[in-house]
């Protein structure tokens, strides 16, 4: 048998995707959802961890310990924060 290796996993999603394609339209809330996955790829990267997989609106990660998915995760929702207040800013200035 192999040695034993702990890790964490995480889940991360963009919560009310349907309801950003039904108030956007299609291409924003794509071009919306792609930069969530690439704020959740890059907070995964930073905190020491591997994106597994993404499916549709989701990121699939392991993590060398719960702290560090933790830490990920609180990045992940601080960036996504960051940006989305950004864009509805930039979207109410035209």
């Amino acid at each position: 048998m192999g040695e034993e290796v702990e890790l964490a996993v995480l889940f991360a999603d963009v919560v009310g995707s349907t309801r950003l394609y039904e108030r956007m339209g299609d291409q924003r809330a794509r071009d919306m959802v792609a930069l969530c996955i690439d704020v959740m790829r890059s907070a995964t990267e930073h905190c020491g961890g591997t994106v597994i997989k993404t499916m549709g609106d989701e990121v699939m990660a392991t993590f060398p310990s719960a702290e560090a998915a933790l830490n990920a995760a609180a990045q992940m929702q601080k960036q996504i924060s960051a940006h989305t207040q950004l864009r509805v800013e930039a979207s109410r200035s035209r």
